[in-house]
């Protein structure tokens, strides 16, 4: 993965199957909520009509026995009151004479009341009912207790929480069992279309098979774009090769016939001069017909890659042959070679190509009296070649343009077309090598490169 692909992948983001299970389990959550709120007061509704109809089928049963038996068939005290209660007073029938006319009550009644049994006050749902007998107007009070009803509530509203939690978790695994199943075939298309890969000729076409419409238009309109990416990159690749091929021919002619009017003692020295810049522009530009062939021969697959070297060999080589820029410069280059690695299957002259790129690089953009460290070594078990410079360095907005052709950041020099990195960065790309960059500008600048995790 490259520079760009680490900044655009670095952060972790949850996937929209977490966040449709989340968002099915927070609106259950909220709906069981709301039931957990309205059911005791749908208890209570149900509980109290339940014991309002049967205060009130006991009060017909008592008015009935009174019509009949006379209110001498109850047994009253000397006030002219009764009163019975339950063993656990729970239920209670209480007969009272009404000697204020003005204090009777409406017809009936019902309502919850405090009342005092044995100087020990219960909450009862109490009907309270008038009636008249042998010119007599008496109050009919018939309770029942409702303590229990609180306790059902707060029992009720327990239960209510444990199953929340319940179904919730369960209905959390479900959906996210079942998400998983309804977006696979998005999984597919992420991990076959949208996955990084080397260029586009290595896109697959391959049609993601799915039940939902969606999807289908999704793989579709993705298979579109890919191929029309893939026909423009083709496009360009041959127009590059074809135009380098054709450049190269007429530029070798030109650059002989000025080496051969050159070779004329007659000529002046201004003219000497003149031809000399010219043949010096038309080195600089075979310089890069021959490096934009060579990137379009990697990217079309048109080297082997059957060989295999160990890293330190061939930085050993590398670093043998620019010796002489190295003492030219005054700079001094540390091998820090702490474990070796096998590269294979390689093309060696293609790494030779890459790690004299990025030598010459840093000896290019590095200080007088300056250094280079390259490092060898596993970390993690995965195989990495540092090389770093006390260069000018780079600046952070710089760092994911670096690559791109004809880009050059630095103009202090004449030196370079801008396709050295370039070069490099595609022949990473052809042995599967990631390289990222890290720079200071007046402190200098770390090429990695990571291999695999296969040692020696």
């Amino acid at each position: 993965m490259g520079f760009l692909e680490k900044v655009l992948f670095k952060k972790k983001v949850p996937t929209i199957q977490t966040k449709f299970a989340i968002y099915n389990a927070l609106s259950k959550s909220l709906i069981i909520l709301a039931f957990m709120a309205l059911l005791p007061l749908i208890v209570e509704k149900v509980v109290y009509d339940h014991i309002d109809k049967r205060l009130i089928a006991r009060t017909e049963r008592i008015l009935l026995t009174v019509q009949k038996g006379g209110i001498d068939d109850i047994v009253l005290e000397q006030d002219c009151s009764f009163e019975s209660y339950s063993i656990l007073k729970e239920e209670f029938v209480a007969i009272y004479p009404i000697l204020d006319p003005r204090k009777m009550p409406p017809s009936m009644e019902i309502k919850n009341e405090a009342w005092q049994i044995d100087g020990e006050k219960m909450q009862h749902r109490i009907i309270r009912r008038p009636f008249t007998y042998d010119n007599q107007m008496y109050e009919l009070n018939i309770g029942e207790g409702i303590s229990s009803i609180e306790q059902l509530k707060s029992t009720i509203q327990r239960f209510s929480l444990i199953m929340m939690i319940v179904v919730v978790v369960i209905s959390l695994f479900v959906d996210l069992g079942f998400v998983r199943i309804l977006m696979k075939p998005l999984d597919k298309i992420m991990h076959k279309k949208l996955q990084p890969v080397p260029s586009p000729n290595n896109f697959d076409f391959t049609p993601i098979p799915s039940t939902t419409h969606e999807f289908n238009k999704l793989d579709q309109r993705i298979n579109e774009m890919m191929l029309k990416l893939r026909d423009a990159f083709q496009i360009e690749k041959e127009f590059i090769s074809n135009v380098s091929h054709e450049l190269q021919t007429p530029i070798s002619i030109v650059q002989n016939r000025l080496e051969n009017i050159m070779i004329d003692a007659n000529l002046s020295d201004d003219v000497l001069v003149r031809l000399s810049d010219s043949q010096r522009t038309l080195n600089r530009m075979s310089k890069i017909i021959k490096a934009l062939l060579l990137i379009s021969k990697i990217e079309n697959d048109q080297y082997l890659k059957s060989e295999e070297v160990t890293a330190i060999n061939i930085l050993d080589e590398v670093i043998e042959d620019v010796e002489e820029r190295l003492n030219q410069k005054n700079i001094k280059l540390i091998k820090q070679f702490y474990e070796d690695y096998n590269i294979k299957p390689c093309n060696r002259t293609l790494l030779y190509t890459m790690f004299t790129n990025l030598i010459n690089n840093a000896i290019k953009y590095n200080k007088e009296n300056g250094s280079i460290i390259i490092t060898t070594k596993f970390i993690n078990d995965v195989f990495h070649i540092e090389i770093k410079d006390t260069g000018i360095g780079m600046k952070k907005e710089d760092l994911p343009t670096i690559f791109d052709r004809f880009k050059r950041l630095n103009t202090s020099t004449a030196e370079g077309f801008g396709l050295g990195l370039p070069i490099v960065k595609t022949i990473a790309a052809f042995h599967k090598i990631d390289i990222t960059v890290d720079s200071e500008p007046a402190v200098g600048s770390t090429f990695d490169l990571r291999f695999d995790d296969v040692r020696i």
